[in-house]
């Protein structure tokens, strides 16, 4: 009789915790304190992925982010090598490349978020330019994936050519933007 008692309230006091958290989101939807957004970002903390990746001769920037972590890896040229490269290669090495790693909190994740979702990043087609076979361009791929969006675009970049779409550009700024913040770069 003793462990149904204690099983009993255990059970209301859940209910009463779920309430009072149902409650106070409500709350805070109806005072403009918290977006459904925000809200909704919040339940996904975790499950946030991010994507960015751009190369070309004498640079190298590779973002990921998961699982509440955020990586970076780059190349930075200290000795002055890549100044007046003229190879159609890479100047840098793998070895070369550096990596910094930060945790992310939920505000850092929501904020990103919400800008995505501002700038339309999901509206975006998957490939953007259409270089001739005999063009050199760069590529940008920058991708971003919660429960509401999962998108993943290319960029092909030509002198010249189709101009980096303004979602493509916002999006990637913010994560760059979060980027420094975080491993504190300028």
């Amino acid at each position: 009789m003793k462990t149904e008692t204690l099983l009993f309230a255990g059970m209301i006091m859940l209910a009463i915790s779920g309430c009072c958290n149902k409650k106070k989101l409500a709350r805070q939807l109806a005072d403009n304190t918290v977006t459904s957004q925000q809200t909704f970002a919040n339940y996904d903390y975790m499950k946030f992925e991010s994507y960015y990746y751009h190369t070309t001769e004498s640079t190298y920037e590779e973002v990921a982010i998961k699982e509440g972590k955020l990586s970076y890896t780059y190349f930075k040229d200290e000795k002055g090598d890549c100044s007046q490269w003229m190879q159609q290669k890479p100047c840098w090495t793998k070895e070369a490349l550096k990596t910094k790693e930060v945790s992310l909190t939920e505000a850092d994740i929501d904020s990103l978020t919400n800008k995505i979702e501002k700038y339309n990043f999901k509206k975006l087609d998957t490939i953007i330019g259409n270089p001739a076979e005999t063009d050199r361009y760069y590529t940008f791929i920058l991708s971003f994936k919660t429960s509401s969006l999962n998108n993943k675009v290319l960029f092909k970049s030509v002198p010249g050519g189709v101009t980096m779409p303004d979602a493509f550009r916002k999006s990637r700024d913010e994560l760059m933007k979060l980027v420094r913040k975080k491993i504190g770069f300028n």
